[in-house]
């Protein structure tokens, strides 16, 4: 039952019951949030799940770490499982300067969106919600679209605290951190598309294999 209703959220999402061309960003976050409770999972990892939105393939996952690929983009995910644990929190400030900036809450959970123009037509968004970050660079034309899957994903995350607990008193997760605060926005670059652009050439040279378990 609930993967019927997650992939018509999906379907409202992409094609159907709201509209994502005539949507605001802010009718697109309000939608997610107010399906939230719905959300089903259909990948999992080392400390949690999320859902996979059809479109969308994997071509890293190094834990907390995740690399996305939609047809155009690539899409960077990264979880603070550290701040989940310790319940971190943290104000975002709404920015004027930027092109889009707007805080997320929905009951104990918080986060925001940002979207800046970083070059011509190319905008950087960044988007934290329920200690979850992504980062992608689009065009002024596909940021709805892309928002929209990001929201998917972010809204659908589920944590396991037994795991998490596990991880860091055996200190993986300290040993693993990347150097930089999802609740903060880039100064500059994508922290994450730096991290990206650090990884090894084996792994740049892995082979993209097909996701099989997106929903047909």
């Amino acid at each position: 039952m609930k993967k019927g209703i997650m992939l018509l959220f999906i379907v409202f999402f992409l094609t159907g019951c709201i509209n994502i061309k005539d949507s605001t960003y802010e009718g697109i976050i309000s939608f997610a949030l107010q399906n939230e409770k719905e959300a089903f999972q259909n990948k999992t990892s080392q400390g949690y799940s999320y859902y996979l939105p059809k479109g969308l393939s994997i071509l890293e996952d190094n834990n907390n770490n995740v690399i996305l690929k939609s047809d155009k983009y690539t899409m960077y995910l990264y979880l603070d499982l550290i701040s989940y644990y310790n319940k971190v929190k943290e104000e975002y400030k709404e920015k004027s300067t930027a092109f889009f900036s707007k805080t997320i809450t929905n009951g104990e959970k918080f986060g925001y969106l940002e979207i800046n123009l970083k070059e011509k037509n190319k905008y950087l968004i960044e988007i934290m919600y329920n200690y979850a970050k992504i980062e992608v660079i689009v065009e002024n034309r596909d940021i709805k679209e892309m928002l929209s899957y990001a929201m998917a994903i972010l809204s659908s995350i589920s944590y396991n605290d037994t795991i998490i607990a596990s991880m860091i008193g055996e200190d993986i997760l300290n040993a693993s951190e990347i150097e930089f605060n999802i609740f903060e926005t880039a100064k500059n670059e994508s922290n994450l598309i730096e991290y990206d652009e650090n990884t090894t050439t084996s792994d740049k040279n892995k082979e993209n294999i097909p996701d099989m378990d997106l929903i047909n």
